[in-house]
């Protein structure tokens, strides 16, 4: 369990030094006025290589099983030194390293330390992506779309945690929503189209085949929490006229909160997926039902799976398009535990109701 945990510390530590980054080239005039704890800063800084040590570690002790008579340290010498991954966390390490020294030791007073963290922190996401699943698998595009998923989720979603959380003087929000809503918008188009790339890469036994594994219905219910997340990204962007152009500084600050935390959920369930093994790499032992596949299939093992509607799939399906609609209704009224109800329905709901509906 403890690998989930720092996965998804590792995406946050990504995101809010993102955010940290990008805000400070935005002048004073054109965003809300935060103040963001420097220790929280550093931390973030250095938890990119920190937290993804996780990884590490954890294929250390698997390698333990394997080869007893081998110290953990013997062990995770090797797996640094001989494994792509490691090789690439020792470069993690050191640009790690080399934004917190940067952050602590001129806390970005000048446009050069500025672009300097700005570089070094593009260099961490590349090499990242460097070592992910899909790069193992295809080197040139896996990379490129790992390193731009990754990039891109952290510019929006830092931004949106530092001002949401953080926001502490006056919203600016008219000059802050002219950048901020196209920048959104270019970040889901581009998230949209690596993770395309991506799933192109790993799951080469189809998406729906998927559904049966731990991997596979992860990333179904990752997809349907991003309907709700771009729902209220949307709201929030567009029909802030409700709260007159900022003016209602409590409930816009709540729903901006709701929005971030849609999309911690999201990273818990990447970080959860990041654990699993991926369809590709289960083909030569044999794909492993999900305890949750064979709840609701309990005769069926053969994992070739095929789309077949059903009374109760449909039911299922509609219950979350009826509880999508109401969202604007519940946001319109300011109605927060109705519309987190109505999200966990649209959610919860059309993804039993499409798992069941396989055969």
């Amino acid at each position: 369990m403890y690998i989930y945990l720092f996965e998804t510390l590792l995406y946050l530590s990504f995101a809010i030094s993102a955010g940290y980054l990008f805000l400070e080239f935005v002048p004073v005039r054109f965003k809300p006025e935060i103040h963001v704890p420097f220790r929280l800063v550093q931390l973030a800084a250095i938890g990119v290589p920190l937290f993804s040590f996780a990884s590490i570690v954890k294929t250390t002790v698997i390698l333990m099983d394997f080869a007893p008579q081998m110290s953990f340290v013997e062990l995770l010498l090797i797996v640094l030194t001989d494994y792509s991954f490691g090789r690439a966390w020792i470069m993690i390490f050191i640009f790690g390293s080399a934004l917190f020294m940067v952050i602590s030791f001129n806390g970005l007073k000048n446009k050069s330390s500025k672009w300097v963290s700005a570089a070094i922190w593009i260099c961490m996401v590349s090499v990242h992506g460097l070592a992910s699943h899909p790069a193992a698998l295809s080197k040139q595009w896996g990379i490129l779309s790992q390193s731009i998923h990754v990039g891109t989720v952290s510019i929006w979603l830092g931004i949106l945690i530092l001002v949401a959380w953080f926001k502490k003087g006056s919203w600016n929000w008219k000059a802050f929503t002219r950048w901020y809503t196209p920048l959104s918008i270019a970040c889901m188009a581009l998230i949209v189209i690596a993770g395309l790339v991506m799933m192109s890469i790993i799951i080469e036994v189809g998406y729906i085949n998927s559904w049966g594994i731990n991997y596979g219905e992860a990333l179904l219910l990752k997809h349907l929490l991003f309907i709700p997340l771009i729902l209220l990204a949307f709201m929030n962007g567009f029909l802030t006229k409700v709260y007159a152009d900022g003016q209602n500084e409590h409930g816009l600050q709540t729903w901006l909160r709701v929005e971030s935390l849609i999309a911690l959920f999201i990273l818990v369930t990447t970080a959860f997926m990041g654990a699993q093994e991926p369809p590709h790499e289960a083909e030569t032992e044999g794909p492993v039902p999900s305890f949750l596949f064979k709840l609701l299939h309990p005769d069926w093992n053969d994992l070739s799976l095929q789309w077949s509607w059903n009374m109760l799939g449909v039911g299922c399906f509609l219950m979350g398009i009826i509880s999508l609609g109401f969202l604007f209704t519940a946001y319109k009224k300011n109605k927060l535990g109705i519309f987190i109800t109505l999200t966990m329905i649209a959610v919860l709901f059309p993804f039993l109701g499409l798992i069941q509906s396989v055969k």
